[in-house]
């Protein structure tokens, strides 16, 4: 059993990325142990990830490799890596070099003063307006509804032990947010504070529309609060109704002699009403759009190849009436 594992996901990255990745990577692991493992998760890739992930595992046995049969996201991809890793602590980075390997002495120093899970703060990190005003918005909305506090410059970066490791294999949410589980978790954690790194090469594969629909699944996933949020508004349109019918009666009686305005005012309350009852509606069919989705019992991931020996199946265990099925099937790399 390794004492170290790393869990990086890959999309899309260049053969480039990929080798500077694991050369910056042995250089700050061996400063801790030469007993690691990295794990390397193509999620799904369409250039030759794959290819520069075995070429590399055939100079290294350390590098291990998963390929998933397709994108399953950079979450699932995580939760598959985690699956299939056995070191004693395991450190969750991305690929694209922002998060730079020569922290994670650092964070392995903290989780050694009795942590089980230690985040990176990312600092400096070089964003736009935009998406900073964005990144914000969503934040303090997710938290909002989610009753939690998580911070925005935590990301991926981190270092959990065994303990967290074997807490998140069993749980069964479909909508994968490794951060945020991790807090739903407990144990015991903090975060460091590190200058954010720049990309590599090539450009970020996550688009607004992509983040947006993440987004959208995270709120859904993690809270039930925008239920309550759509009656709230039902019982403030019920309350505003009541005013405009007392509105239009004082009129009536203050002014006996002049007609009601009928068309417009009913007209504005009909749409106003339809309006606002359809996006309740479409709140509730979400979730229950939801519920059918967790219901047909997919799993998260499924691997399609694998390099070295590691432990782990096929798919991912996913809860289906009441009970856990993992598939037994020996997979062939």
């Amino acid at each position: 059993m390794p004492h170290i594992s790393i869990v990086s996901p890959v999309y899309n990255e260049a053969s480039a990325t990929i080798k500077t990745l694991v050369e910056r990577l042995v250089r700050a692991i061996t400063n801790i142990t030469d007993d690691y493992e990295i794990i390397l998760i193509d999620d799904g890739s369409h250039n030759d990830a794959w290819e520069s992930i075995c070429a590399i595992a055939a100079v290294n046995p350390m590098i291990k490799g998963i390929r998933l049969a397709r994108n399953f996201g950079q979450h699932s991809a995580i939760a598959a890596g985690l699956d299939h890793t056995s070191g004693d602590w395991v450190v969750v980075m991305d690929s694209d070099l922002q998060d730079r390997p020569e922290v994670i002495p650092e964070l392995y120093r903290m989780a050694k003063n009795g942590y089980d899970a230690v985040f990176v703060e990312r600092m400096a990190r070089p964003e736009g307006i935009s998406y900073r005003f964005l990144a914000a918005t969503f934040y303090r909305l997710f938290n909002f509804l989610a009753s939690d506090d998580y911070q925005r410059k935590h990301g991926n970066f981190s270092i959990i032990s065994r303990d967290v490791v074997e807490a998140l294999r069993i749980v069964p949410d479909r909508d994968r947010f490794y951060g945020g589980t991790v807090r739903w978790l407990g144990f015991r954690r903090t975060s460091i504070a590190a200058t954010h790194g720049e990309r590599f090469s090539g450009k970020p594969t996550y688009n607004l529309r992509g983040r947006f629909r993440f987004a959208l699944q995270l709120i859904v996933g993690y809270s039930t609060r925008l239920l309550y949020v759509a009656i709230a508004l039902g019982l403030a349109m019920s309350l505003a109704s009541f005013v405009l019918a007392a509105d239009i009666v004082i009129y009536k009686l203050t002014n006996p002699a002049l007609p009601v305005p009928g068309w417009p005012s009913v007209m504005t309350a009909v749409f106003f009403t339809a309006g606002v009852t359809n996006i309740m509606l479409g709140l509730i069919g979400i979730y229950i759009a939801d519920l059918v989705e967790r219901s047909k019992g997919r799993p998260h991931y499924v691997v399609h190849k694998r390099l070295g020996d590691l432990p782990g199946t096929t798919t991912s265990t996913v809860p289906l009436l009441g009970k856990k099925h993992r598939a037994t099937r020996p997979l062939a790399s």
